[in-house]
């Protein structure tokens, strides 16, 4: 096997796949990324079993072949190469050529033999704007837990229907959903599955700039492509909870405030929060949000903001990172707060946009 890269380009797939080629694996085979050549067109693949990556990379073939060779090390070479192209090549033994300029390096690679293969998508798939697959992951896998005690939270709930597409996140402390409705083809049925955090975020890089993605659920497994890359992962094996339920529908104290404004303001009142409990108050009276916190031994701090809606008076305490998070994922210069009363949840979303909803769990006033 003889091949030619462009640094920019050989570059961008390695840090990709990088991600999936961890050196933590137990099988060698794990941590090395599979180099082919074949048909005119060169691929370089990865995986962990659990999530799989195989793109094209644009390059000159000048002998067909294949071998796998370590990511770690081949990405370490390469981001230290000048801006010159790169030759690839195998010199015998399993071992890997590389030259740039002046330089040569070899290093050992494995036989490709023992490398699983990922599949590709055929048959029946959905195909979605890239743009809007990306922005639904971006605003919702903040929400999921990363607590191994509770798998099925582990991931994003993939909830497709004839009526819509619609994608979730929570930790059964905050919560947030984001519902479109450009999926093609519509389902005949109904598809629900959970997807992997790693597997989400591989999608963000590995699709930073599709401007549209197909998937196909087959078996345990989920497969995302665009014409020059596919990635498959496994699906989390569990029953998400059914989230439908606590959804209010009668959060009627509601009130609209400036989304930075109110970032800023849970930011430095958080400051001298409980450590413990990062407890904020939040106090409602006429047209002002009071938010205060405090600590016996550290101190307290309070800050009043400006809000739109005519309250009667409303005191309930929630979790700061939780309304941090919530607030930095919402893309909207004004958010509209709803409250039932101090032990309810409290919903948050954007002005004039209902396809993101943010739900936050209140805490006891008195933490």
């Amino acid at each position: 096997m003889e091949l030619i890269f462009e640094k920019e380009d050989l570059s961008k797939a390695i840090q990709i796949l990088q991600g999936v080629a961890s050196g933590r694996n137990t099988l060698p085979i794990l941590s090395n990324v599979l180099i082919r050549a074949g048909a005119g067109q060169i691929e370089i693949a990865a995986t962990d079993l659990e999530v799989g990556i195989r793109m094209k990379v644009a390059g000159q073939i000048q002998e067909e072949g294949e071998i796998t060779v370590s990511a770690r090390k081949l990405g370490e070479i390469v981001r230290e190469l000048p801006e010159e192209d790169i030759r690839i090549s195998t010199v015998g033994n399993d071992r890997v050529e590389i030259v740039c300029g002046s330089g040569k390096y070899k290093i050992i690679g494995l036989p490709s033999d023992e490398f699983p293969p990922i599949p590709s998508i055929d048959g029946s798939s959905f195909t979605i704007s890239g743009e809007e697959l990306r922005s639904m992951i971006q605003r919702t896998e903040f929400a999921a837990s990363t607590d191994e005690a509770r798998y099925y939270l582990n991931g994003l709930f993939f909830n497709l229907t004839e009526e819509s597409t619609q994608i979730v996140g929570t930790d059964g402390h905050h919560l947030s959903i984001v519902t479109e409705k450009s999926l093609e083809p519509k389902p005949d049925e109904p598809i629900s599955v959970i997807v992997p955090l790693k597997a989400v975020r591989e999608v963000l890089k590995t699709f930073s700039d599709s401007s549209s993605i197909q998937f196909s659920v087959k078996g345990n497994q989920i497969l995302f492509s665009d014409d020059s890359a596919t990635l498959v992962s496994r699906l989390v094996d569990g029953e998400y909870p059914k989230y439908e339920g606590i959804i209010p529908d009668n959060n009627d104290i509601q009130v609209v405030v400036e989304r930075e404004k109110l970032i800023g303001t849970v930011r430095r009142v958080s400051l001298l929060a409980n450590q413990n409990t990062h407890s904020v108050r939040l106090e409602l009276e006429n047209n002002q949000m009071r938010l205060s916190a405090r600590t016996p031994e550290l101190g307290e701090g309070e800050e009043t903001l400006d809000i739109g809606g005519e309250i009667e008076g409303l005191e309930i305490a929630l979790d700061a990172r939780y309304l941090r998070n919530v607030l930095s994922h919402i893309d909207a210069h004004e958010v509209i707060m709803g409250f039932k009363d101090s032990v309810s949840i409290a919903i948050i979303k954007p002005v004039e946009d209902d396809s993101h909803l943010c739900l936050i769990m209140p805490m006891r006033l008195n933490t």
